[in-house]
């Protein structure tokens, strides 16, 4: 899917990045965000920046996603010799405000995503930078980053997300890791020590919820089998679109927050408590 920049949107950042960098650190940052191509000389700083954009919407498979690498360092940094953090905000909401107008928002890391990201992702999210867990950061990032322009990578990513924090559980509780290492066999020993397994809940409604949660790490490790970019594809009846790799990415999301706070507080209390502490803010 190739999401075009629109031109109000252009123009906004064109003149938020003209007023606070200079015409090199604009050149660096089109580059660093893969934006092929050569401008006329002479060019002024707003102009130059609307040129650039102009050329990510002809040339880039993802041009928002070209314009959020771009942004990464006005949202991010404060620059020392540009401008004070107070000064920054004003400009990062207005670009916030400019992504808004078209239902995107900028996200930590250099992604333009849809707005209203369940809170369930801003929890993980939260979790895995507290925790500093970079196995489950790298597909975190890698699930929105290829929502939209590669909705199969998307796919695999959100099965190695949870199978990351599967491992991470098994590790920490000192369980003794499966020889295949894959989603569903991970599951197993996470479901059995947490104790939900549908079969020894008497409650009909609880049970059929956990049969539920058996039925996304199925779904998802089929899904990342037969169209994710881990295996070959199969043919199948359907093209893997950008609404479906934001319905395994959701899954994934809410079967992962919901072991994060299932995970007992009996063994090793000071990891649970700081892991579950974002929890209580969000």
């Amino acid at each position: 899917m190739n999401r075009k920049i629109p031109i109000p949107l252009a123009a906004t950042v064109a003149d938020v990045l003209a007023l606070r960098y200079t015409h090199n650190r604009i050149d660096q940052f089109m580059d660093l965000a893969g934006i092929p191509g050569q401008l006329s000389p002479g060019l002024n700083k707003v102009d130059k920046t609307r040129a650039w954009l102009n050329l990510a919407n002809q040339h880039c498979p993802d041009p928002l996603g070209a314009l959020g690498i771009a942004l990464t360092e006005l949202m991010e940094v404060d620059t020392v010799g540009y401008a004070s953090p107070a000064d920054l905000s004003e400009e990062r909401e207005k670009i916030q405000r400019a992504l808004a107008a078209y239902g995107l928002t900028y996200v930590k890391g250099g992604m333009i995503m849809l707005a209203g990201a369940t809170a369930v992702s801003k929890g993980i999210e939260e979790i895995i930078e507290h925790r500093d867990l970079a196995g489950l950061q790298t597909e975190f990032d890698r699930i929105f980053r290829n929502i939209e322009s590669d909705p199969a990578a998307a796919v695999t990513a959100s099965c190695a997300l949870l199978e990351s924090l599967f491992k991470v559980f098994i590790t920490e509780e000192g369980l003794d890791m499966p020889s295949d290492k894959t989603i569903k066999p991970l599951w197993n020993i996470v479901r059995k020590n947490l104790n939900l397994e549908p079969s020894k809940e008497q409650a009909d409604d609880i049970r059929t919820v956990l049969v539920g949660l058996g039925a996304i790490v199925d779904g998802l490790g089929s899904l990342r089998t037969h169209e994710g970019s881990a295996h070959g594809h199969e043919k199948r009846g359907y093209a893997m679109k950008p609404r479906h790799a934001r319905l395994t990415s959701h899954a994934a999301f809410t079967l992962a927050m919901f072991i994060l706070e299932t995970w007992p507080q009996k063994t090793q209390p000071s990891k649970v408590t700081a892991l579950r502490k974002p929890m209580i803010t969000a």
